[in-house]
Order: C-alpha cells, then structure tokens, then sequence
C-alpha cells in the first residue's frame, strides 16, 4: 500500500467524507509534505481504492461524490499501519551503497558530497521544526514530525564523527605541477606575401639619376619633372 492509499484511507476511518473535502482535508493537515499525493491524483487513488473494494460509494449529488471505508479497507488499513510500527524498514539503502563505494571517487568529490549531505540534513530538520510547530492538538501527527526530526538528528551526529574519521585516513591529493614553459620572444614569424593580396601595395622603383630633389624643383621654377617614357 502506497503512502498515498494509507493517508486516505485512514482519513475515511474517521468518518464518511464528501471527495473535495477529502482534497481540502489533506490540505489542511500538511499530509502533501509526507505523501506522494497532489491536488488531482487524489481523486485517481480514490477511484483505485473503490475498484479494489477499499471504499464504498455512499451517496452522489450535485457532482460530489461520499466515501467511506469499508471493511475490507479497515482490515488493510490496520494490517499495514501494525506492519509499518512493527517491522524495521532500511532507511536509506542508497546511502550505504554510496559508502561501499567509496574509493572510486577523489578526496575532495567524498568530502563535497558529504558536506553536501550534512547540509542537507541541517536544512531538512529546519523545515520540521517549523512544519511541526503548525501541528497543534494532534498526538499522531506530531509524533510523525518528531520521530523525523530526532532520526535525521542522529544521522547528523553520525556523519559528523563520520567525517572527521574518514578526514583521518583520507589520502593526500597529489600535488600538480603549475610549470608553464615560455617561449622565447626572440623567434619572428615570416608570413608568405599572397601575390593576389588586395592588401600588398605596388612599389615604383626609381633609379638614382632620375630622382628629383627640392633644389631641382626650384631652379625649373616649380614646374613638374618631365614623366618617364
């Protein structure tokens, strides 16, 4: 039975319930923070429970639907609740994977990734704290948030003394070599003239004896140099 099913459920037990106030009910207690169940899929898990057998159609009008549970979903609904109190479940089966495996990764990815948990452990208690304080007059519920609480703070003392005896016996990272290699300044590179280039500029060689000089260009009275044939 899934959490969804069970939260349900177990709110039929307390009475014949219309659907939309089964929605406004799950709501109002915060059962969405703990449950896998939104605003529409509730309405998909009721009609699954009324096609097992769980809950019993007790009247329709107006487009509002009553359940209530039956006996047959009193007799599931007890033997999960006795098998969820009764029976130790892995809390976190992936997390031990992780540390089995360890040494495939780097020092500094384990020590990220365990720093990376601590501090979401931290955030989580945080956010019961505050969810539980909502929680008044209600014993069941507020044994939920306080069991959450007290198991995520012992996670928390674990992996901190975790930490500091995996810091102990890490290895060192090994130290790089930051050497850059210069080149020296002193080497040109000659780039090959591109004859078709529309940058490259025509040079007019003259020879000595027909170069004219300023005194020349006096003494014809300012008059330009007779042009090369």
């Amino acid at each position: 039975m899934t959490d969804a099913e069970l939260a349900i459920l177990s709110l039929l037990y307390e009475g014949p319930s219309l659907d939309h106030d089964l929605n406004s009910e799950i709501e109002a207690r915060g059962l969405r923070r703990w449950t896998a169940i939104g605003s529409s899929s509730m309405y998909y898990v009721l009609d699954k429970l009324e096609r097992q057998g769980l809950v019993e159609l007790v009247s329709e009008e107006h487009g509002q639907r009553k359940f209530a549970i039956s006996s047959a979903g009193l007799g599931v609904l007890q033997t999960s609740v006795a098998d969820l109190l009764s029976t130790p479940h892995a809390r976190d089966k992936s997390f031990e994977l992780g540390l089995a495996n360890l040494h495939v990764l780097k020092p500094n990815q384990v020590r990220s990734a365990l720093l990376s948990r601590q501090q979401d452990l931290i955030m989580q208690i945080a956010k019961l704290r505050e969810e539980r304080q909502h929680v008044t007059g209600n014993f069941q519920i507020d044994s939920m948030f306080g069991h959450g609480i007290e198991m995520r703070e012992a996670e928390l003392v674990w992996l901190e003394k975790f930490i500091i005896r995996w810091e102990a016996q890490a290895p060192a990272e090994p130290v790089r070599d930051y050497h850059v290699e210069i080149s020296p300044r002193m080497k040109q590179v000659v780039l090959p003239q591109d004859p078709d280039s529309v940058h490259k500029e025509t040079t007019i060689k003259r020879s000595p004896s027909k170069k004219v000089t300023q005194t020349s260009r006096r003494t014809m009275g300012g008059k330009k140099p007779p042009k090369d044939e």
